[in-house]
């Protein structure tokens, strides 16, 4: 199966991801290079796409089941962060905590781990976030509103 190769820049540090498909879906081959620099090899989920975010220097890639946040320099590595509830399938920085819009929830995890969640009904779509409120819009067009606040993760019920 061949390969997909894709590159982007997060705050003058060039990486690199290969993303080699494997005859089993629940595994894909990923390689991450900081280009000029290291590579780290890793087996994702292949049910879903691999995604890339930024949030100031903070860059990041995600699978159905796992966060792995890049490198802010050439001599640390990445540090992985497991997710096995659900699929992943938006992930933001909050501040000093990970905004997860999974299949059928929305998580703030914190550095002491979750602070706060919210299920729904049917499966997540689509999410947008500005950094303050949450907007999450599932496949029968319900829209749900979060804010968050620090660590805290409050539905906002309009009246």
């Amino acid at each position: 199966m061949k390969p997909t190769i894709s590159r982007f820049v997060a705050d003058g540090r060039v990486f690199a991801l290969v993303q080699t498909p494997t005859s089993d879906i629940r595994r894909t081959e990923l390689t991450i290079s900081l280009i000029g620099s290291r590579s780290w090899d890793y087996v994702v989920p292949g049910w879903r796409d691999v995604s890339v975010g930024i949030s100031g220097e903070i860059a990041y890639v995600w699978a159905a089941r796992s966060i792995i946040v890049l490198p802010s320099h050439k001599h640390a590595d990445p540090k992985v962060i497991p997710f096995d509830e659900e699929d992943l399938i938006v992930v933001f920085v909050a501040g000093s905590c990970w905004l997860l819009v999974c299949e059928t929830s929305v998580r703030l995890i914190g550095p002491d781990g979750e602070t706060g969640q919210s299920h729904f009904r049917e499966v997540v779509e689509e999410a947008s976030f500005d950094g303050h409120i949450v907007i999450v819009r599932d496949v029968d067009s319900l829209e749900y509103r979060f804010e968050v606040s620090g660590t805290n993760l409050v539905e906002i019920i309009d009246s």
